[in-house]
């Protein structure tokens, strides 16, 4: 949601924004959700509003498309 109005984004063709699914990433210490946004919200940083169960929380825009979010240039050891 756009977190000036509390309106739900809508893209060009009337598609709703939404949120798929959300997971905690113990590496990075913090809830992960993989969402769906219209392009005109697709800003690395952008600061949004996700509603769950009536409760509103504030997120932000983190990655676009794929974007690793721990070790994002790759530079940890592997085994």
């Amino acid at each position: 949601m756009d977190p000036e109005t509390g309106e739900v984004l809508i893209d060009t063709l009337g598609r709703r924004s939404y949120t798929t699914s959300i997971a905690f990433g113990p590496t990075i210490g913090k809830n992960i959700a993989l969402a769906y946004l219209p392009h005109a919200y697709c800003q690395e940083g952008r600061k949004l509003n996700v509603e769950y169960f009536a409760e509103t929380y504030p997120v932000e825009v983190a990655g676009i498309g794929y974007k690793p979010l721990y070790d994002s240039e790759n530079l940890k050891p592997k085994s």
